[in-house]
């Protein structure tokens, strides 16, 4: 494998957003990362095809279940269009590069564990990554399950600003999908995590959406999507252009957990 090369001149120019992708097994998670980081027409086939590019082992692609931590990037230019691949080849050695080097904006996600089992690996993402971000997926069609209480939790404790995202819109009847809706909002607005919810409906809300979280507001946006109709996901790819980091960037600096709130 050759070496990545990226070319480094403009790096005080270019900004770099990193944002932890959490969420329950099966919440379809690792898909939404997939058709977040891919073209603008990119859509799931309903059983997982988008998830195959983000998956590290052949295990994961057969289960399809994150057991160990992915990296993916989504890059935009200084007017907030995405940046895509000009090679056709499929490794990352020689379209990161690409990308990076044509980017204003690069956008890390790292694709943690839905799995109990694997839920130390998901907290060294949290912690040992130091995310600016963390979104948390949410399947519409299964609810609010244990763990997506338990990574809400721990992101709220270590004062990681969140988004949510629910997904599967396509396979969630209305009245699961408004009960699913109605759980997250009194699980974000509970004591312990005493955050504002608000459910995104339109693309002149993100401006000051992506302002209020890297000010760290207890402002909590709700996206709505469907990986294969691709219901809603321009509108979340379009707030990922406008995140910004924040000041976590200086926990990861010095190696200390300062409290920044």
């Amino acid at each position: 494998m050759k070496e990545m090369v990226i070319d480094h001149k403009d790096t005080d120019q270019r900004k770099t957003v990193r944002v932890a992708s959490m969420g329950n097994v099966d919440s379809g998670k690792s898909t939404l990362v997939g058709i977040i980081t891919s073209s603008d027409d990119a859509a799931d086939d309903g059983r997982g095809s988008l998830r195959k590019k983000v998956f590290n082992y052949a295990h994961e692609m057969e289960n399809g279940r994150t057991s160990s931590i992915s990296y993916e990037i989504v890059c935009f230019d200084k007017n907030g269009k995405q940046v895509l691949p000009e090679s056709k080849s499929k490794k990352k050695n020689v379209i990161w590069p690409d990308i990076v080097n044509r980017s204003a904006k690069v956008v890390s996600l790292n694709d943690l564990c839905g799995h109990e089992k694997y839920l130390k690996t998901t907290m060294y993402g949290l912690t040992g990554l130091f995310p600016h971000y963390g979104m948390v997926v949410v399947g519409a069609n299964m609810g609010i399950q244990r763990m997506t209480r338990e990574h809400i939790g721990i992101a709220v404790s270590l004062k990681i600003p969140l988004f949510v995202v629910v997904t599967k819109l396509d396979l969630a009847p209305e009245p699961v999908y408004i009960a699913t809706m109605e759980k997250l909002t009194k699980i974000l607005k509970g004591t312990f995590c005493n955050l504002l919810p608000f459910n995104v409906t339109s693309e002149d809300q993100l401006p000051d959406l992506a302002e209020k979280m890297h000010d760290r507001s207890k402002v909590v946006p709700i996206f709505s999507v469907s990986n294969v109709t691709r219901q809603g996901i321009d509108l979340l790819k379009k707030f990922y252009s406008l995140l910004e980091p924040n000041d976590r960037e200086l926990m990861r600096q010095d190696g200390t957990a300062h409290n920044l709130s």
